[in-house]
């Protein structure tokens, strides 16, 4: 989803360019302007990328569109490509690559009344979302050291542990060396992820143990968060698809965790 800053849709292609950098700097951060358009006839375009390196996701996401179905046609393009390296999302980074042929976007209106351009089809595309184990682990360690610090307990070790079981799902194994004062303990924190194929993803089956009295209190004060995050569910994708239709999604588990899927109308 492009969300723009205007009240009707531009009438140039130079015109929806700079639309569209402004929408995006409303929810990313970044040094330059990311979007290129390429025009053919306007409103069918060659071309649509958008480059983003080392930017950044504020917490605010783009406005949600509250009339898909009443959406109107609005213009077609040959390429879509979005690339963002090492973008910073909260305390991780994660790389996204997303490669679309033959695209239709229709026009809606976010809740703030200004137009949204949804992806409508795509004759094909693939998505790629990628991080490396090692993020992930700066991630929760900069999350569990802050909530830790709050108790007196320090946390000096983080480890992730991953294992796929079928394409869609995650077996996660966090292990934490915490110390207070000269005593040290491991805990132990278990999650499962399962995505569908709406690229949302459902966390559950958190729980925590650890050793000795340190691991008992350091899970005594995570368990009200790991209450709060059982069975929540985060869209990873940030538009809605319309009549586009994931196949072939699922997760590969290496040195980088990596999500994948095709579609194509």
């Amino acid at each position: 989803m492009f969300p723009l800053c205007c009240d009707e849709l531009p009438e140039t292609a130079p015109e929806l360019e700079a639309e569209l950098n402004r929408g995006l700097r409303q929810f990313v951060s970044t040094a330059s302007d990311p979007v290129r358009v390429t025009d053919l006839k306007y409103p069918q375009l060659e071309k649509v990328t958008v480059e983003l390196v080392s930017a950044t996701l504020r917490i605010e996401t783009p406005p949600r569109s509250d009339a898909l179905a009443a959406a109107q046609p609005a213009l077609t393009v040959q390429t879509v490509t979005t690339r963002a390296e090492r973008l910073s999302v909260g305390p991780g980074k994660v790389d996204v690559e997303l490669k679309a042929e033959d695209v239709a976007f229709h026009q809606g209106r976010g809740s703030d009344g200004k137009i949204v351009l949804l992806l409508k089809n795509a004759r094909a595309g693939t998505l790629n979302i990628a991080a490396d184990q090692s993020e992930i682990e700066t991630a929760i360690a900069t999350v569990a050291r802050s909530e830790a610090a709050k108790q007196g307990v320090a946390i000096e070790q983080v480890k992730l542990f991953l294992d796929s079981h079928g394409p869609r799902q995650l077996d996660g194994e966090v292990h934490l060396r915490a110390r207070k004062l000269f005593f040290t303990a491991i805990i132990r924190i278990f999650a499962k992820v399962e995505l569908d194929q709406e690229l949302t993803a459902r966390v559950s089956g958190l729980r925590c143990n650890g050793d000795g009295t340190i691991g008992s209190l350091a899970c005594g004060f995570l368990a009200p968060h790991l209450e709060k995050m059982e069975g929540r569910t985060f869209p990873l994708s940030a538009f809605p698809l319309g009549d586009i239709r994931l196949r072939d999604v699922r997760f590969d588990v290496g040195e980088r965790l990596r999500l994948t899927a095709e579609f194509g109308s």
